[in-house]
């Protein structure tokens, strides 16, 4: 149980992130979370190597030199430059969404690298499976992943999803009370059923969608580890001539070659990544991410909140919260297309794709995102009680 005593003001507190980017789930998160810390009094430090995007008013900013390129000494080089760099400040806590050997506290938002490999490696041909053992690049992070977690100095890490929590404990030698699984959430006010009304239909109409016409919406970046690829395919085994929009980061051209080879150009529309995706969610019928590996999307809270129902994996640990047939539907992997395809025309009534929504709206009102920043406030708490 967690010790509800408060900590005194000013706390001083450092936040880690390679790369600051406005469209990350992690940095959102952050960001929610320093501006609730800001205002109980907390000083709030920053140290990235680089952000695309203005960080949090009144946060101070510390960029991390070193290289880029080679990857591997892009990261090696940030690890160490990162750990000199907050033992310059008597911190209270650090708190690391990288996997670095100066935290306090690490929130694995990324999961368990070595079990991604291995989901990657299934998916791979021999030859490429041998390079990706020998990468020096994965050799390193997974060394530096078990250091990480087997750190007797590591106060605690944070999960999103007892996927994670179990995949931590199965592999590496940590104290299970000191893992602490506090779910994403959601602005329940942001991300409504009621946007479709006001802005959903007008979003439509000025692109030409048919009210009657069924758009599957995919939102993310990194698009081979989300499942791009599979989403499309399984679009074009549909008999639901539904359509699909992408949004998200990434590089598009391989995808646009796979929606002209199978003949869906008219129908699948990359938008690129978006800072507001709230009027997608009220344009869109239904939500599919296929993904490979994914610890807790918060898209998926995102898209239930809106009162979309959910397509996605059972490698996604936000498949935890949803019952099949109920807010959406668990493939057991990315590639089954076709039963991507089964997903769709199941959802292709009307009234079906209505009440599933429904029901996803009323799940996803269990994980508004001040239950996440009560519990990471609590946690914060009995980490400087302790301390005291």
């Amino acid at each position: 149980m967690l010790s509800h005593a408060r900590w005194q003001p000013p706390m001083k507190v450092a936040f880690i992130r390679y790369r600051y980017d406005p469209f990350g789930g992690a940095e959102r998160f952050t960001q929610m979370l320093v501006e609730r810390l800001s205002a109980r009094g907390a000083e709030v430090h920053l140290y990235a190597r680089k952000w695309s995007a203005q960080p949090p008013a009144g946060v101070i900013v510390h960029r991390v030199g070193g290289p880029s390129r080679p990857s591997i000494l892009g990261y090696a080089s940030f690890v160490f430059l990162v750990g000199h760099a907050v033992r310059k400040i008597p911190f209270d806590i650090i708190q690391s969404n990288e996997r670095t050997l100066c935290q306090d506290v690490y929130r694995a938002g990324d999961g368990v690298h070595a079990r991604w490999l291995e989901l990657r490696a299934r998916r791979m041909t021999r030859l490429r499976r041998l390079s990706l053992r020998v990468n020096p690049f994965h050799a390193f992070r997974l060394w530096l992943e078990r250091r990480l977690f087997e750190d007797p100095g590591l106060r605690a890490v944070i999960v999103n999803s007892n996927m994670v929590r179990a995949e931590i404990l199965s592999r590496f030698r940590i104290d299970p009370d000191r893992i602490v699984t506090i779910t994403n959430g959601v602005d329940l006010n942001r991300f409504h059923p009621s946007r479709r009304e006001r802005e959903g239909l007008d979003l439509r109409r000025r692109l030409g969608v048919p009210d009657e016409e069924m758009v599957a919406l995919f939102v993310g970046s990194g698009f081979d580890r989300k499942g791009l690829a599979y989403a499309i395919q399984g679009l074009a085994e549909s008999a639901v001539p539904a359509r699909l929009w992408v949004v998200g980061k990434g590089r598009v051209d391989r995808y646009r070659d796979l929606c002209r080879r199978l003949g869906l150009e008219p129908r699948v529309e990359f938008w690129g990544p978006r800072q507001d995706t709230a009027p997608f969610y009220a344009a869109a019928d239904v939500f599919l991410l296929p993904t490979l590996y994914d610890p807790f999307p918060s898209v998926i809270l995102e898209a239930m909140a809106s009162g979309l129902p959910v397509i996605t994996t059972a490698q996604c640990g936000a498949s935890e919260i949803i019952v099949p047939g109920r807010e959406g539907f668990i493939l057991e992997y990315p590639e089954q297309t076709s039963r991507i395809a089964e997903c769709l025309e199941a959802l292709g009534a009307w009234e079906k794709r209505r009440r599933m929504g429904r029901e996803a709206r009323v799940r996803a009102e269990g994980f508004p995102w001040e239950r996440t920043v009560r519990e990471l406030e609590e946690l914060y708490d009995h980490l400087m009680s302790e301390r005291v």
